[in-house]
């Protein structure tokens, strides 16, 4: 006891016994390297009957370790109070996945589809500012843009090339008007040499149009790529692909096969064989309601714009179709109808 009580080092309680007390003696521990007298301690664990205030036992220092060590619990032994830790049994841990997972699947379809009517309503936004174009360059220029979405070539008779030499008289003839409609420049790189089959259809004719004219009179579009155009919409260039084929549409974020589809009433056709354009996600028509016993066209003496949605798929039964005229998408309007 004498090498050991050399050192000042705290105690260790004997096990407790039958009877053991307050005042039960201590057994002193092998000092670890550096080890002061105010070392931490460690709760020994706890025997049966043994009290709250059960001594503790220094945990060996380590190098440079500082007086403010602190302690941790040994090993809950029977009889430890209330306050004492319990892992999960299997039966439990079960029980909290199947709620989690339960939970999942009443939130996921909500979530998803709260999800998709905020896209469908960006979407829905996005037209309403492209009618609000059109609108404004009819009130700016006297009528709506043309489509000449047949014609083989631009003569000067067509309608696109009438259009241009009316609002811009000074360009001077048929023959300059078509050569202005022909060289239609775009995003101020260039000029896009249109389709002879299709040189203003319903899908490049938003962009085309949209960009706007210079302040030349007499040459409105055909300019060098310098020249500042009047835009009557602001388009998201990264929206606009195939920029220099003639193919160039607008379509919604995220959505290539998913373009703003623009027809003039002009275009729309008979009510009972609206023309169809074939454009990307699928076969265009100007849309038609019915009104008492006659079938009409929506929008019957403007326009229409047209988009295939989130799904880039257009048809009679897509969910999501939108467009200017109905006031969400065409599967609400129709479940409209039924109520």
């Amino acid at each position: 006891m004498n090498a050991i009580s050399s050192h000042r080092s705290r105690s260790l309680p004997l096990p407790p016994g039958e009877g053991r007390g307050e005042g039960a003696p201590f057994l002193p521990l092998p000092p670890g390297e550096g080890q002061g007298e105010d070392a931490p301690f460690l709760p020994l664990p706890l025997g049966e009957g043994q009290g709250e205030d059960a001594p503790f036992l220094p945990l060996p220092l380590g190098e440079g370790r500082g007086e403010g060590a602190p302690f941790l619990p040994l090993p809950l032994g029977e009889g430890r109070g209330e306050g004492a830790p319990r892992a999960f049994t299997l039966v439990e841990l079960l029980v909290v996945i199947g709620i989690i997972g339960l939970l999942a699947a009443i939130i996921t379809p909500v979530v998803m589809q709260s999800l998709t009517k905020a896209r469908n309503a960006a979407i829905k936004a996005e037209i309403d500012m492209l009618h609000m174009a059109i609108m404004n360059y009819k009130n700016e220029y006297g009528s709506f843009p043309p489509l000449v979405p047949n014609a083989l070539t631009i003569t000067g008779s067509d309608a696109a090339s009438r259009h241009l030499l009316r609002i811009f008289p000074r360009v001077g003839s048929p023959a300059n008007a078509a050569f202005q409609v022909t060289n239609l420049p775009f995003l101020n790189t260039g000029t896009i040499p249109l389709s002879g089959t299709n040189p203003i259809n319903p899908a490049n004719a938003l962009p085309m149009w949209l960009y706007g004219y210079t302040d030349d009179p007499t040459q409105p579009v055909f300019v060098s790529s310098s020249t500042q155009r009047k835009k009557l919409f602001d388009f998201d260039t990264s929206r606009l692909p195939n920029i220099g084929s003639g193919l160039v549409y607008y379509h919604v974020s995220g959505k290539p096969s998913a373009p703003y589809v623009y027809i003039n009433s002009a275009n729309y056709g008979p009510v009972g064989n609206p023309t169809a354009f074939v454009i990307a996600s699928g076969t265009y028509r100007a849309q038609t309601q019915v009104i008492g016993s006659q079938t009409v066209f929506f929008n019957a003496d403007s326009f229409q714009i047209l988009c295939a949605g989130r799904d880039e798929t257009w048809s009679d039964t897509s969910d999501d179709d939108l467009s200017n005229f109905w006031p969400g998408t065409r599967r609400e309007y129709l479940d409209s109808l039924k109520d």
